[in-house]
Parts: C-alpha cells; structure tokens; sequence
C-alpha cells in the first residue's frame, strides 16, 4: 500500500549571534572663528547612533556618528554663553562567525563614558568610549510533515509546536515638522544655543498590513535673548507625532518589537505675525527598526508506526524561540539631590536631562531584577557674577523588580529602559527634587529544541521479526512509557491493547502497572 505524506512548511527564526565591540573615540573640538573664546567650559551633550550596516561573510561593519555639544562661558566682562557642535564619523567593524549578508543585522550604540579637557581657550579634546551592540538573525524555512494519508489516526502521535515567526523586519525613518512658538512673558529669540529631544509615551498599533507608531517628541530649546549677551532662556514643548510603516500580511494578534531613535534635529529662528523673532520651525528625524512577530501554534506529527509495514523515519534537529512573556511598565523614581560645595547657589533651573542606563540584569524564577543609573543634568541660573549659568551633573541610581511569570535564569531577557517624563522641585537653594517617570519594555524568550519529521520511507516488514514475537506478552510499565509507544513497541493497534486490557482512558496508564500483549495473527 502506498501511503502519502501531508508536508506543511513552517518558518522558524535563528539567533545566529549577539556580540558587542567597545570602540574608542577621540579628538578636537574648535571653536568656530566666528564666536568668541572660551572662559568656562559650562556643559557637554553627546549622542552616539549607527545610521547603517554593511555584511559580509562573518564581518559586520557599522557606519553612524558621534555627536557632540557643548555650552560655554565666553570671555568678557558681560559672561556670555555660546555653543558649538561636532559630528564625528562612527566607522568600525565586529566579526561574528556564521553572519552572512542575507541575515537581518541590527547595531545600536550606546555611550559607555565620555570626558572633556579645555586644552586651551579654543579647543576641547574628548575621549569617548562607546560600545555597539550587534546581533544576527535568519529565518529558516523547512518542510515537516503532519499527517500520513491511509494510515488509522491511533498509529499516528502528533504534537503541538508552539512558536514565534518574524513576519517582517523593516527599517524607516519618521520626519516630524512642526512650529514652535516662543509662550508669551518671555523674550524675543536672538540665538538657538541648544536644542534637546526626548521621545516619550510611544505606543505600537497593529491592523491589516499596517504598523502605526504613535508618541511624543519633548524638545528643549535653550536660546540667548535679545535683551543682552548675557540673558538665557528656554521653552519646552511637546510635538506629538504618528506615522505608520506598511508591512503586508501584519494583523491585530501579532506584536511589534520596536526601536526609536532621534537621528537628527533642524531648528531654524523666524518671525511671527508681528515681525518678531519667536517662532521656531523644527524638523526632527526619528528612526525606525521594526520587527513583526506572529506567534503560531502548529500540530505536526511527532512519530508514527504501521501494522505490517517497516517505517524509516527521517529527523532533523531544529531549534527556535519561544516567546515566555512579553510587558510593558512604568515606574517613578525620586531623588532630592543636593549639589556640592564647589557648586554656586541656585537661582532658577532651566532644565533638567536624564538619560537611563542598565548596569545589571538578574533572572530569578518569574522575576527579572533590573538595577542601573539615571545620568542627570540641571542646568540653572547661578547666584554668582563669575558664572551665571551653572550645569551640576549626578548619578542617581535605581532598582526595578519586573514580574515575568515563567521567566528562568537559563532564558534570553530583553530589557530596554526608557525615560518618558521629567519634573523638578526646587526645594532650596542647595537642594532639588528630580522625579523620573522610567518605562521597561521586557521581553523573555525560551530557546528551544525538537526533531521535526522530513521524510518518512516505507517498507515491507520482515516477517521473521513477527513470527519470532511470543504470543502471549505481560509487559510492566515503565517510567516515561505511554500506551501509544507500547502499542507501536509490540506492532498491535492501540484500539486493541485497550480492549484486550479493559482499558478506557489511554492517558491513565501508570508505572509498573501489569498490561497483557497479545501476538497479532500475520
């Protein structure tokens, strides 16, 4: 009898690898011929991203930029405050056995340490660590059986697979224009100084064949008035944005892992209505790495045997993720943070950063501990004639106990931390009250392994194997055995054994329980 097999082709994603390469950045930082020289260093920005990669066989380049920003105090009896900025060019490599060109590569940057030294009073030298994360994934397509035709479904064993399938990995960049108004009460715009973005409150819809990403964008203007060389002020603003990425065949019971980031920031100074200079028109870049994922539950056949007939089953190893769990949740943190003595007084803050960074990760069983540091800044007016504008930079740490049901020591976690709100009471003029609203977006996957069937031959059984059987076998039940792999062991139907045994429910057969085997007539 020819019997036919039932193919069904599944996907399963491959973590080829995740390594990380620490780089050193170092160089200059000129004042422009245009601006005066420096007094006082008075603060520093940096921001390091990766724009592209380029794979090749067991190599990944990675091509961004490090950049740069600092506020100073010129000299001159008025203590102006001027800015300048460097972008320097990110171009390095990690090699990573097994990576090919057509995998799905990702690297993102992170800023480990960064100093500066006033070499003079016009240049800055700085010396940046920065460590790239790069990790590697492929989908593998392969061919597994699931049903047998013409063969009684009590000889066939299936089993579920329940797994997550990318769906689509997609690359984008978001452009978010909009005006920003000078609030009444302060004054006219002479020079943008700085010119900070934050995006919080992101949130990720999916529904036929499309993504939306929804959030807001918090921008931080700092700029010297027109009411002296030595007058600062700023303005705060929220721009929400939305934007959506087509990815065909995506639906409502999928998720989206996503990656923002702000790539670049254009502000230029126009007038309003009234011909004065307090309307600021901003276009912001934000990229987009996006991944959809599909989990799916799949019945495949796990083995099979046939009465008279020899079956030569083909397995391959395969291994995959599992998704464990997957959340998503916010957590305050709060700090009264007193500046040093060789600080000046506080007048007025104008504006507080923050900036979250993991230290440590800890996986116990349904919980993850995450433990690391908000890197702050307050930037504010000083009560002293030699330095008007003060920044005061600290470290605050923070501990976050995240419950993840299912979540073991062995498992791969995700964490990604981000800061989605900031506020300040100023409580003295020594003391500050800094309040971070933190949001985790945890992820635990499984690594798991099977044999799936490929291919199955068929052949006549050898009759001697038969007649040699006794005719009547008492058979003890043993750890781990099920009636089913019984039945096939001794070449007799399941429908039988049960009966010959009075058995009703094949799952309740226990070990060392007696069963009664008889010999099939051939």
């Amino acid at each position: 009898m020819s019997h036919q097999l039932v193919k069904e082709k599944i996907s399963l994603d491959q973590n080829i690898g995740r390594e990380t390469a620490q780089i050193l950045m170092e160089g200059d930082m000129i004042v422009p011929d245009v601006k005066p020289d420096m007094a006082l260093l008075l603060q520093t920005d940096a921001k390091v991203s990766i724009e592209r990669t380029e794979v090749s066989t067991d190599r990944v380049n990675f091509i961004g930029k490090l950049d740069l920003q600092a506020l100073y105090i010129a000299k001159g009896q008025e203590k102006s405050v001027h800015s300048m900025s460097l972008s320097a060019p990110v171009d390095d490599f990690i090699n990573m056995d097994g990576v090919t060109k057509d995998m799905w590569v990702t690297a993102r940057a992170e800023l480990v340490n960064i100093d500066y030294k006033m070499l003079n009073d016009r240049k800055i030298n700085y010396r940046a660590v920065v460590n790239v994360h790069v990790g590697a994934d492929r989908s593998d397509t392969k061919d597994v059986v699931v049903h047998i035709q013409d063969i009684p479904e009590n000889q066939l064993l299936k089993s579920h697979l329940s797994l997550n399938r990318t769906v689509e990995h997609k690359q984008d960049i978001f452009i978010v224009k909009d005006q920003m108004s000078v609030p009444s009460g302060k004054p006219n715009i002479r020079e943008i100084l700085q010119c900070a973005v934050r995006i919080a409150n992101k949130d990720v819809r999916i529904a036929a064949g499309r993504v939306t990403i929804t959030g807001e964008l918090a921008v931080t203007t700092l700029y010297r008035t027109e009411n002296g060389e030595s007058m600062i002020e700023f303005t705060e603003h929220e721009i929400p944005f939305n934007g959506t990425v087509d990815v065909p065949g995506a639906r409502d019971d999928m998720y989206a892992d996503i990656n923002l980031a702000v790539r670049d920031q254009y502000v230029q100074i126009r007038p309003d209505a009234d011909g004065e200079d307090r309307v600021m028109d901003i276009e912001i870049s934000v990229s987009v790495s996006l991944k959809v994922i599909s989990g799916e539950n799949l019945e495949i056949l796990e083995d099979a045997y046939c009465i008279n007939q020899q079956l030569d089953i083909a397995y391959t190893p395969v291994r995959y993720p599992r998704l464990i769990c997957r959340n998503r949740n916010q957590s305050p943190v709060k700090e009264v943070v007193q500046i040093d003595g060789q600080c000046p007084d506080i007048l007025q803050i104008f504006r507080v950063k923050g900036d979250a960074h993991i230290d440590d990760i800890k996986v116990i069983d349904d919980r993850i501990i995450v433990e690391g540091v908000i890197n702050a800044d307050v930037l504010y007016v000083a009560e002293n004639d030699d330095t008007p504008l003060f920044s005061y930079q600290t470290f605050i740490p923070y501990r976050q106990v995240i419950e993840t049901k299912g979540a073991r020591p062995d498992m791969r976690v995700n964490v990604d931390v981000s800061v989605d709100h900031i506020a300040f009471n100023m409580l003295s003029r020594r003391e500050t009250e800094l309040r971070f609203l933190l949001t985790f977006a945890t992820q635990v996957l499984e690594e798991r392994s099977m044999n799936i069937i490929q291919d199955i031959a068929f052949s006549e059984m050898d009759r001697s194997v038969l007649e040699n059987m006794a005719s009547i076998t008492v058979y003890v039940v043993q750890p781990g055995d099920s009636l089913w792999k019984i039945a096939k062991k001794y070449n007799t139907g399941l429908d039988e054994l049960m009966a010959v045994n009075e058995i009703e429910n094949a799952s309740r057969v226990g070990a060392g329980q007696k069963l009664l085997i008889l010999k099939r007539v051939v």
